[in-house]
């Protein structure tokens, strides 16, 4: 295992454990699950959560992928950037997604317009940032092929999907 993948290693299993403990103590804290989906129509809550386990399960077989990718001295990514863009996009990515459900119970107990801001910033963060991780991966070169970079594509387009138009844009539409 080479610096980067133990670097990106490092990244996705601490900032992994702080999303979910966010998540956990956020559940635990808050006034009830019911109140994270802000409005969101008990109609379509349904798909919000089959979306949550096909973008998971899609950024996770992306995440293996870029992890092996790092081993791959030669492939290249666009623009000439440098792997470490991996890093930097995980990171705000995971560190956008732990202060979601926080907020959300700050803005539930003491309503303001700066906390507002705040939980619109971080799902706009994470959406951009999975944007930004798709493109990268359709414009690497060489093109890799086979199945876990077909999965990687078809998983991470699902999971910009989720992050990028649900939660960044639809959610919040739905708020009360």
């Amino acid at each position: 295992m080479n610096s980067n993948q133990k670097i990106f290693l490092a990244i996705n299993i601490v900032g992994g454990i702080l999303v979910l403990a966010s998540y956990v103590i956020g559940l635990k804290a808050g006034k009830s699950a019911d109140v994270l989906w802000g409005g969101t129509p008990k109609n379509i809550r349904g798909v919000y959560t089959v979306s949550m386990l096909v973008s998971a399960t899609g950024f996770f077989l992306f995440t293996i992928f870029t992890f092996l990718q790092f081993k791959n001295v030669e492939s290249i990514l666009p623009y000439s950037l440098d792997k470490n863009v991996f890093h930097i996009l995980y990171s705000v990515l995971l560190i956008c997604s732990m202060l979601w459900i926080p907020l959300v119970n700050l803005m539930v107990s003491t309503p303001s317009t700066l906390l507002w801001i705040s939980i619109r910033t971080v799902l706009i963060l994470v959406g951009l940032s999975s944007l930004i991780l798709l493109i990268l991966l359709l414009k690497i070169s060489p093109k890799p092929t086979g199945f876990l970079y077909i999965s990687s594509i078809i998983g991470l387009s699902w999971f910009f999907i989720h992050t990028g138009i649900l939660d960044a844009l639809l959610w919040p539409y739905y708020w009360k």
